[in-house]
C-alpha cells in the first residue's frame, strides 16, 4: 500500500479500525500468561472468528495479530527462535480474515525493557529488534503498519525509524495517556505529534488510556499542533461518532 492510497482511503471519511482484540481472545478462552501469539497460532480458528467478525461490523484495517511478536516479548516465553514462524503465520491468518475486504495492518508495541538510562537496552539495539519484526511482516505482505499502545516516545520514535529504514509502507503510530494527559515516560500530546510527524509517521492517534470523553481533549491538543488534520487517527477502540461530537470535529 502506498501512503498515497491511506491519505485517500482518509479523505472519503472516518476509517474504521478492529480493537479489543486481547479481551476478546480472553473472553474466548485464552489464559493469563501464556504468550497471546503462540495461543492464537493453536487455536486459529477463534482469531479468524473474530477477524471476520470486525470485518461484517465495517472494519476497514485489520491488526495482524503480532502485538508482541518482536525477539524481546516473544524470549519471554522461550520462542525467540520461532519469530520469523509466529510473525508469518499470524498475517496469513488475518490475510485469511480480510479476505478482499479489509487491509492487513502488521501490529507492534514495546519490549517491555527500557533505554537508557532508564534502562539497559541503548537506542540501536532497540531499532534492530523492532527491524527485525518489521521486516519479517513485510515480508509476509501487510498493507501497512500500526505501533500502538505506546507510553515512551522513545521507543515509538526507535520504531517507527525501523518500520522506515525497512520499507516505504504507510506507519500509524498510536500513544496511551493517563488521566493527567501524558504518557507514562511524562510525554504531552503536542511534544508526541510534533515528534512523530517529523520523523515521518503518516497517521498519529491515540488508543487505550482512559476513554473517549478525557481522550477528546487529547485529540483536540494534537489537532492543533498537527500539520495537517487527516494525519490524526481516530481513537482506537472508540466509537467515531461519539468521539465527533465530544472534539466539535
Amino acid at each position: 500500500m502506498k501512503k498515497e492510497e491511506l491519505y485517500r482511503l482518509l479523505e472519503n471519511g472516518p476509517v474504521y479500525l478492529d480493537g479489543a482484540t486481547g479481551s476478546n481472545l480472553q473472553k474466548a478462552g485464552m489464559p493469563t500468561g501464556v504468550c497471546p501469539e503462540q495461543w492464537i497460532l493453536d487455536h486459529p480458528d477463534v482469531i479468524l472468528d473474530l477477524q471476520k467478525r470486525y470485518i461484517e461490523a465495517g472494519t476497514q484495517i485489520l491488526y495482524a495479530p503480532t502485538f508482541s511478536g518482536n525477539r524481546i516479548k516473544l524470549e519471554e516465553y522461550g520462542l525467540a527462535d520461532k519469530i520469523v514462524e509466529i510473525n508469518t503465520k499470524l498475517v496469513q491468518l488475518c490475510r485469511e480474515a480480510a479476505g478482499e475486504k479489509g487491509l492487513v495492518c502488521g501490529d507492534m508495541t514495546m519490549t517491555g525493557e527500557s533505554l537508557e538510562p532508564m534502562g539497559d537496552l541503548e537506542l540501536e539495539e532497540l531499532i534492530d529488534i523492532y527491524k527485525e519484526q518489521a521486516k519479517i511482516l513485510y515480508e509476509a505482505g501487510v498493507d501497512l503498519f500500526v505501533v500502538e499502545t505506546m507510553m515512551s516516545l522513545a521507543e515509538t520514535r526507535a520504531a517507527v525509524l525501523a518500520i522506515k529504514e525497512t520499507c516505504d509502507l504507510p506507519i500509524m503510530a498510536s500513544m496511551s495517556f493517563n488521566e493527567d494527559g501524558r504518557t507514562l515516560y511524562g510525554t504531552d500530546p503536542e511534544t508526541a505529534i510534533v515528534v512523530l510527524q517529523s520523523i515521518g509517521a503518516d497517521v498519529v492517534g491515540v488508543n487505550c488510556s482512559t476513554g473517549p470523553q478525557e481522550m477528546a481533549e487529547i485529540i483536540r491538543k494534537m489537532k492543533n499542533c498537527s500539520r495537517d488534520p487527516w494525519e490524526l487517527a481516530e481513537v482506537l477502540n472508540c466509537k467515531y461518532e461519539k468521539l465527533k461530537n465530544i472534539v466539535g470535529l
